[in-house]
C-alpha cells in the first residue's frame, strides 16, 4: 500500500524514470546472462576508450522526460504511453527478423504491410523522442516563454510540452514516410553498434526539417550486433535501381566500418554495444561529427538479391556463405542437424547469435 501511494505521488510530480531508448531494443545488443538478466557496454562520448557493462534498464534514462503538462494545468505521461503502445506492437515484428530458427537473414522478407506500418511508426517514435532531438528542438526554438512565475512542479512539467508537441505532430507523418521508402534487410562483417540515437539520419541529423531530411537521406538502424535496417534515399536509389524494391544487402570490409562510424557520429552522448562483439577491436572514431556523403553511395549494397522469395520451400537453392563458397546470395547453407535441432518444441532460439551460430553464416571481425 506505501509503496503503491509512493508510484503515485512520484508520477504526480513527474518522478517516473522514462526510457528514451526502448528496453526491448537494447535487450538484442546485450548479452544473455541468465534468467531476465542481460548486460551491454557503454562508452560514453566524453571517456570513449572508458568502456562499462550496464543493464538495459539502467541506461537511457531520464527522470520526468515524457511528463507534459496540459493548458488546464494537468500533469499528463501520454507521450510514454504512446511509446509503450508503439514497442508493444513492434516487439513480435524485431522477433520476425531476428529470431528465425534457421536464417540469420529471415526469409520472412519482405515484411508484410500490417508489419511494416507497425515497424514504420516504431521507427518514427525512436527518431523523434531522443535527448538529441530535444536539445535541437531546444536550440532552434531560440529564447524560450517566460515561466519563471509558475511553480516549480508545473515549470519542470512544462519545459517538456515543446517536444511532446512535436512529437504528437510529426509522428504520423514520418511514419508514412518511412513506410513508402523501399528496405533493406542486411548482414554487417563488422560489429555493430548503437547509441541513445538508435536511428541514424545520413547527414541530417539535426536538420530543422526532419520529415524533409528523411525524405532525402539513407536512413538506418542498427538491429543487433550484425543485422541491420536500410533505408536507401533518393540518391542511393538513382544510383542502383535495385534499391528501388526491398531487397537484401550484405556489408562487407569497408562498408561495415562505414555503419559503424555513422552510428557513432548520431550519438548525443554515448553508444552500447554487445560485450563479446566490440567494433572497437578493429575500429576507432576518425570523423569529428557528422560524415560528408560517402563516396559512391551505389557501395552499399554489392551483393542483393531482388524479390526475396521464401527459400525454404526450395532447399536446393540454398546457398552458403561458408569460406570458400560463392557469395551472391545471402542465404546460409543448413545442415539436416540444423534443421533438427530448430524443429524441436520450444527450442525457438533465444538469441542472435543462436540464430547465426545454427544457421552456418560466417561472421566477419567482431
Amino acid at each position: 500500500m506505501g509503496k503503491a501511494s509512493s508510484g503515485k505521488r512520484a508520477a504526480k510530480t513527474g518522478g517516473t524514470r522514462d526510457h528514451t531508448v526502448p528496453q526491448m531494443y537494447l535487450k538484442h545488443f546485450a548479452q544473455h546472462m541468465g534468467r531476465r538478466t542481460y548486460k551491454l557496454k557503454v562508452r560514453r562520448l566524453d571517456k570513449i576508450n572508458e568502456p562499462f557493462p550496464v543493464t538495459p534498464t539502467g541506461i537511457a534514462a531520464e527522470t520526468g522526460y515524457y511528463w507534459g503538462i496540459s493548458a488546464e494545468g494537468v500533469p499528463h505521461h501520454a507521450a510514454e504511453d504512446l511509446f509503450t503502445a508503439l514497442e508493444g506492437r513492434a516487439d513480435p515484428v524485431l522477433k520476425v527478423l531476428l529470431h528465425d530458427p534457421e536464417w540469420a537473414l529471415t526469409p520472412d522478407w519482405p515484411l508484410d504491410p500490417n508489419q511494416r506500418s507497425v515497424l514504420a511508426w516504431w521507427m518514427a517514435a525512436q527518431i523523434l523522442r531522443t535527448t538529441r532531438q530535444r536539445k535541437r528542438l531546444i536550440h532552434q526554438r531560440g529564447e524560450a516563454p517566460d515561466i519563471t512565475g509558475l511553480p516549480q512542479e508545473v515549470r519542470t512539467l512544462a519545459q517538456n510540452n515543446p517536444h511532446l508537441l512535436y512529437i504528437v505532430e510529426n509522428i504520423a507523418t514520418l511514419a508514412l514516410a518511412l513506410e513508402a521508402r523501399p528496405w533493406a534487410l542486411g548482414f554487417s562483417d563488422m560489429c555493430l553498434l548503437t547509441s541513445d540515437t538508435p536511428i541514424a539520419v545520413w547527414n541530417r541529423p539535426d536538420d530543422e526539417d526532419q520529415l524533409r531530411a528523411v525524405t532525402l537521406s539513407d536512413v538506418t538502424l542498427p538491429l543487433d550486433p550484425h543485422r541491420f535496417l536500410f533505408l536507401p534515399g533518393p540518391a542511393t536509389r538513382a544510383a542502383d535501381p535495385r534499391k528501388w524494391v526491398d531487397h537484401l544487402m550484405h556489408a562487407e570490409g569497408a562498408i561495415g566500418f562505414a555503419l559503424v562510424e555513422v552510428a557513432y557520429d548520431v550519438a548525443d552522448q554515448f553508444v552500447i554495444h554487445h560485450p563479446q562483439h566490440d567494433p572497437w577491436k578493429y575500429w576507432k572514431p576518425s570523423s569529428p561529427g557528422q560524415p560528408k556523403s560517402m563516396g559512391r553511395a551505389d557501395a552499399l549494397c554489392s551483393s542483393v538479391r531482388l524479390g526475396v522469395p521464401r527459400l525454404s520451400a526450395r532447399p536446393e537453392h540454398r546457398t552458403s556463405l561458408d569460406r570458400g563458397a560463392p557469395t551472391g546470395s545471402l542465404r546460409s547453407r543448413v545442415t539436416p542437424s540444423d534443421r533438427g535441432k530448430a524443429g524441436r518444441a520450444g527450442d525457438e532460439p533465444r538469441s542472435w547469435e543462436q540464430a547465426l551460430n545454427r544457421s552456418g553464416f560466417v561472421r566477419g571481425p567482431g
